[in-house]
C-alpha cells in the first residue's frame, strides 16, 4: 500500500484534490496524509461540503498551528468532524493517535507554535495551535507502546541536528511571540518545537520515518537512524518531488511528481 504524504495547504483544497487524483493515477497511492495547516475553519469547510466533491482517497489530516483550532474543537466535541468522513473522505486525526495503514503504523500529533502572530490558548478548551505538555506526553506513552514506524507531526523537533532555520523576516515576529511569551523556538540554526524535542527524547525506539511541514520547504536530515523530512507546500510545480510511504517496505519514497519527466 501506498500513502501520500501532502505538506501546507492552507485552505488549497480543490488543487489538493486534483494532486491527489493525480498520485492515485500514476503510483496507486490508496491513502494520504497532510501534515497541518489544512485550512480547518468554517468558511473553507463550507466550501467543501458545497462542492460535493470528496477527497479521491482517503484524506488523513492534523491540525497546524494556521487553523481555526477553537472552531476545530467544537467541530470534533459535536461529532460535526466525524461526519466529514462520509461526506469528504477526511478523517481528521486527533492529538496524538495511531492508524494502521497495510502493515504500518502512523503516529500523529499536531500543532505547533505560531511565528507571525500571538499564541492563540483557548486555556478553557485546551486546545491551542501549540502542543501542550499533558498532549506530548500522552504522545510519548502512545507511541512507545505502539512503536509507529512513521511519525507525522506539523512542526519538527528543535534542537536535535536537523539544521531547519526559520525565515530571517520572522525573527523580530520569533521574539515577540515565542521567545517573549516564554517558549523556547530551539537554536537559531535548528528552528522547531521544545516539545517535540522532548516527544524525541522520550522515545524508547527510533521510528523510520518523520515527516513534517510548517517551514514550506523541503528538506531533510538523518537522526540516529530516523529519516527526517519537510514536504514543502508546493503543490503545482511539475519538478517538484513527492512524498510516498510504502507501508509494506516501511520506506519514505522520493517519487517526481510528473514521472514523464
Amino acid at each position: 500500500m501506498r500513502v501520500l504524504v501532502v505538506g501546507d495547504v492552507h485552505g488549497r483544497h480543490r488543487e489538493l484534490i486534483a494532486v491527489l487524483s493525480q498520485a492515485q493515477a500514476d503510483y496507486r497511492v490508496a491513502a494520504a496524509i497532510q501534515v497541518g495547516d489544512f485550512g480547518f475553519n468554517r468558511e473553507a469547510i463550507g466550501r467543501l461540503i458545497a462542492d460535493a466533491r470528496p477527497f479521491p482517497v482517503p484524506l488523513h489530516v492534523i491540525d497546524g498551528n494556521h487553523e481555526d483550532h477553537r472552531w476545530l474543537r467544537r467541530a470534533v466535541l459535536t461529532g460535526a468532524a466525524g461526519g466529514w468522513r462520509g461526506e469528504l473522505n477526511l478523517f481528521f486525526q486527533p492529538r496524538s493517535s495511531i492508524v494502521r495503514f497495510g502493515s504500518s503504523k502512523v503516529g500523529f500529533i499536531g500543532g505547533a507554535l505560531n511565528a507571525d502572530r500571538p499564541q492563540r490558548h483557548n486555556l478553557f478548551g485546551g486546545f491551542p495551535n501549540y502542543i501542550l505538555r499533558r498532549q506530548r506526553q500522552h504522545a510519548i506513552t502512545l507511541f512507545n507502546r505502539e512503536r509507529p514506524e512513521l511519525v507525522v507531526t506539523h512542526s519538527c523537533p528543535a534542537g536535535i541536528g536537523l539544521g531547519l532555520r526559520g525565515s530571517p523576516g520572522l525573527e523580530l515576529e520569533v521574539a515577540e511571540h515565542i521567545a517573549a511569551a516564554g517558549f523556547d523556538p530551539g537554536p537559531r540554526d535548528d528552528r522547531g518545537e521544545t516539545e517535540l524535542s522532548r516527544l524525541w527524547a522520550g522515545l524508547r525506539y527510533r521510528p523510520r520515518a518523520w515527516v513534517f511541514g510548517h517551514f514550506h520547504r523541503s528538506h531533510q536530515a538523518l537522526i540516529e537512524g530516523t529519516r527526517f523530512v519537510c514536504v514543502d507546500d508546493d503543490l503545482a510545480a511539475p519538478d517538484r518531488l513527492l512524498a510516498i510511504w510504502d507501508t509494506e517496505e516501511k520506506l519514505l519514497l522520493r517519487c517526481p511528481a510528473d514521472p514523464s519527466r
